[in-house]
């Protein structure tokens, strides 16, 4: 059986989310069941999703740090939060970042901030 566990949250400025990547073995079961995939996806969310609310002060500090140097951004929770800029990092476990920014953010600024996103997680 193989699958990937993904979780995200809303902070006051972004969302981020946590995606196992490639698609994974649940290993070891001789089975093969259902059952063990299931609880195995649910441990692997679960982690994800303590590691991203852990990470909240960290994340909270680098967008004051953003906005001390001039960026606006628009909480994900309002209406102006559509078509937001999507940053990855990571290639097994895959850290994204959505945001939505004025001025918009060039990719290789995104693609740093994903980065320094990840670092926390």
């Amino acid at each position: 059986m193989s699958g990937s566990s993904h979780a995200q949250h809303a902070y006051t400025r972004c969302v981020v989310s946590l995606n196992a990547g490639i698609s994974i073995s649940w290993a070891p079961d001789p089975s093969g069941s259902d059952e063990h995939g299931q609880r195995h996806h649910q441990r692997e969310e679960d982690d994800f999703r303590s590691r991203l609310e852990r990470a909240a002060p960290g994340i909270e500090v680098l967008f004051d740090e953003l906005e001390e140097r001039g960026h606006v951004f628009t909480a994900p929770d309002e209406p102006g939060f559509n078509d937001p800029q999507r940053g990855a990092n990571g290639m097994i476990e895959m850290c994204e970042v959505q945001l939505v920014c004025t001025p918009r953010l060039t990719e290789p600024s995104l693609a740093a901030i994903a980065e320094r996103i990840s670092k926390l997680l």
